[in-house]
């Protein structure tokens, strides 16, 4: 290939173009697109090398692909798509270039032109998808929530890892991506169908959430679940899996019944209050203002004061009712596998 009267193709092309002589690596021609991208003036780039483009930790690489590939070469013909590459302007900013490259002859000498497309925007945002993306699957992974997704024929499509730490607890069987949700070991059928059911369900387009409690053969206690179904949609509106998560609720069931209980407790207290501790003492101030408190020793204080004993022990004993009821046990924990 010649550069021959096509080299306005090259001139005026959009994207940064170079010719290099493959012996010495120089840049013997620029186009404006070039000197408009990185900054350097025509005659600079003419003084240029192609490794002078690279920053100084990517020579070696440079270097190595110019070798292991023979693009350096006289009989390397063709077209080479060498990849994205960086490179610095003249101001040592990073241009991120897709380079393309076709061996030709220019002023008689073995050379390639390159074409370096600006690749810088869809670089960075791969990067920052790829930053998303971990950013997300450590949010994912480091929760205690169990979080799966399953196709329609209910395989597994994904899974974090409280999800595998779970299923793997009940059943000695890791679960794989690409495996039948239902059919892991240790579940009876009743257990598979049920399950089968609920990711069905949410096939159909349902939104739903269910409580589930199931039996731990290790610490031999009940775990509650909340576990959410929810039908995955492509962009059309067909859906395409379901996508499922389960939240411990063991603590928070047991902190409702505690309060429940609590709240039961604090209406026997007012209760035993308001009717059991109201009648004694109603019959102590009757008593005491009967009682002759100018004459101590009057013989009819006598009855009166075994009357005062009397009341006294019915005090006490409804204070007792209302220490026990205040001091009741609490109620006990419950946890959940899902096959």
């Amino acid at each position: 290939m010649q550069l021959t009267d096509l080299s306005f193709l090259f001139d005026g092309n959009p994207n940064s173009m170079w010719i290099y002589e493959l012996s010495t690596l120089n840049i013997v021609k620029v186009n404006k697109a070039a000197i408009t991208k990185y900054g350097y003036s025509e005659a600079e780039f003419l003084s240029m090398r192609i490794s002078d483009l690279r920053p100084p930790e990517e020579q070696e690489n440079f270097y190595n692909y110019l070798n292991q590939t023979g693009i350096n070469q006289a009989e390397f013909k063709g077209i080479n798509n060498g990849g994205i590459w960086k490179h610095l302007d003249k101001n040592g900013k990073i241009v991120y270039a897709e380079i393309t490259s076709h061996n030709i002859k220019f002023a008689n000498t073995d050379c390639r032109v390159v074409v370096a497309a600006d690749a810088t925007e869809k670089v960075l945002y791969q990067e920052q998808l790829l930053w998303t993306k971990s950013n997300l699957e450590a949010l994912i992974n480091n929760t205690e929530d169990q979080i799966w997704s399953l196709d329609k024929e209910s395989r597994y499509v994904y899974m974090n890892k409280a999800y595998r730490k779970q299923i793997s607890h009940f059943t000695g069987i890791e679960p794989q991506e690409g495996a039948y949700s239902y059919l892991h070991q240790g579940y009876s059928p009743e257990e598979i169908e049920e399950w089968n059911q609920y990711y069905q369900r949410a096939l159909t387009g349902e939104r739903y959430s269910i409580v589930n409690e199931s039996f731990d053969p290790v610490t031999q206690q009940v775990f509650s679940f909340e576990i959410s179904f929810n039908p995955i949609y492509k962009i059309k509106g067909d859906i395409t899996g379901v996508g499922c998560f389960a939240r411990n609720i063991t603590g928070l069931l047991a902190t409702e019944k505690a309060i429940i209980d609590q709240n039961e407790r604090l209406r026997n207290i007012a209760s035993l209050t308001s009717h059991e501790l109201r009648r004694p003492v109603a019959s102590m101030l009757g008593l005491i203002n009967i009682m002759d408190r100018e004459n101590f020793f009057n013989p009819d204080n006598k009855e009166v004061i075994e009357h005062l004993l009397t009341v006294g022990n019915e005090i006490d004993e409804v204070i007792r009712l209302i220490i026990d009821k205040t001091f009741m046990d609490g109620p006990t924990k419950n946890k959940y596998q899902s096959p």
